[in-house]
């Protein structure tokens, strides 16, 4: 049992783009995260560059497409957010001086919360052409009961970023993505392996249209703290919700009865042992 009044819920919306049109695309999340909060959801996860698109293969086409992180300029979805109670993870192109970040904004009743620039980037798409993450912001923000941490896409390859979050705090991690068909391995198994190493709930939005000469996987997923798959979207568009028992976020020592013996996931960790983790390769 939960030891919080009732489960959150938590969407996966899995929807499309138009590509280098962040003005329709607002509307469009709009209208797709007043569909997940009519199915209660208290948070809901939208795909990396949900606001831009993606597959860009110019840096001119990114400039373009990106918008500055501004209450004026996201006014359509603070306001939806606001009108329903509810909280989204949306990505996009944002602008910033002469820098453009891949970003994923956390937005809430209140405005914006707080959001996270992508720090490791694959040659691919807008990708090859935005700026990396400073890591100057914090990534793990308060959502009602919830503290949920951010990271996007090919981060998920990279252990240390999903393990940050977790000692942040986090319970669940929302991650923004736009896989290709080839990240099947990804949604199979890598996810699930996030889940369990943190003890931290997964919260994944993918799409699964076409964009340019691309199509997108999709496999938008909520994987439980146990590696469970609550739930899997497989190719459809849509939103999908999963109600989340924090006490499985909360519990970082593993206890069984048959042998019985318990594993401090957390408390046994021994940093002064990992510094081979800084030297470069």
């Amino acid at each position: 049992m939960s030891d919080v009044e009732s489960d959150p819920i938590v969407a996966v919306a899995q929807v499309p783009s138009v590509l280098g049109d962040p003005d329709a695309n607002i509307e469009s999340m709009a209208h797709w995260l007043r569909q997940s909060a009519d199915r209660g959801a208290q948070l809901t996860v939208f795909p990396e560059c949900a606001l831009s698109g993606y597959m860009m293969d110019s840096r001119s086409q990114v400039e373009a497409a990106a918008i500055e992180v501004s209450a004026e300029r996201l006014a359509v979805l603070i306001d939806t957010a606001s009108s329903t109670g509810t909280f989204a993870v949306v990505g996009l192109l944002e602008r910033d001086a002469d820098k453009v970040y891949n970003t994923a904004v956390l937005i809430g009743p209140g405005g914006i919360v707080g959001g996270y620039r992508k720090q490791h980037l694959p040659r691919l798409g807008a990708d090859a052409f935005v700026d990396p993450g400073d890591g100057v912001a914090p990534r793990v923000y308060d959502v009602g009961v919830l503290r949920v941490g951010i990271m996007i896409c090919f981060d998920l390859r990279f252990p240390e970023s999903a393990r940050e979050l977790a000692l942040g705090g986090a319970d669940v991690i929302a991650m923004p993505t736009n896989w290709p068909m080839t990240a099947q391995f990804l949604a199979d198994h890598m996810t699930r392996v996030r889940a369990v190493e943190n003890l931290v709930f997964l919260a994944v939005a993918d799409r699964c249209d076409r964009e340019s000469d691309t199509a997108f996987l999709g496999r938008s997923q909520v994987i439980a703290p146990t590696g469970e798959v609550l739930v899997d979207v497989g190719d459809v568009e849509g939103i999908a919700v999963a109600s989340l028992d924090l006490t499985q976020s909360r519990t970082k020592t593993l206890t069984f009865d048959d042998p019985p013996f318990s594993l401090p996931v957390f408390e046994g960790r021994r940093p002064e042992l990992y510094s081979a983790l800084t030297r470069p390769i």
